[in-house]
């Protein structure tokens, strides 16, 4: 269920063009590479762990080579998957913040944004962040299903705020 996190939004604004040119920028290179834009913060020593135990196929999408650090892509060009460790965390903010928690109780907190029909999931709460930008061609209605799929791998980084909406007032 989406409810806001409490605070400010700028920052939030600048993180959805961020992931715009983050898709923007998404690109093949020599053979099957991707090109992704890593985190400010990719060389954090928790993303290794993130990165290394990330699934061979994500929505049916079988895992690529990336071109830097803290990344991980599914699918290539336009309709590639992509992960990325080490960006900013968001601050309290008053966008969609959504809990997605899978069968076995494992929750993450993410902040959602929607542009140019690439929907990114950010975690919130989190240090470093990790965002997870789906493409709709490959998410279609449900592209929260790649998050809900990354539940465990994402819960490896500790969660240290949550999001809160009026019922939790």
């Amino acid at each position: 269920m989406p409810f806001p996190a409490q605070s400010r939004s700028g920052a939030a604004r600048r993180g959805a063009g961020l992931a715009a040119a983050l898709i923007a920028s998404i690109a093949l290179v020599g053979c099957a590479s991707v090109r992704v834009p890593a985190g400010a913060d990719a060389g954090d020593p928790a993303c290794a762990p993130i990165v290394v135990s990330s699934p061979d196929a994500l929505l049916g999408q079988p895992r690529q080579e990336t071109s830097s650090q803290g990344t991980v892509a599914w699918g290539t060009g336009e309709d590639a998957i992509v992960l990325r460790c080490g960006v900013p965390s968001p601050p309290p903010t008053t966008e969609d913040c959504t809990r997605v928690g899978d069968p076995d109780g494992v929750t993450v907190d993410w902040i959602v944004r929607e542009q140019d029909g690439i929907v990114t999931y950010t975690t919130y709460g989190r240090t470093p962040a990790i965002d997870v930008s789906v493409p709709r061609s490959v998410g279609g209605d449900q592209p929260s299903a790649a998050v809900l799929d990354l539940a465990q791998l994402v819960e490896q980084i500790p969660a240290t705020e949550t999001c809160t909406g009026p019922e939790d007032l």
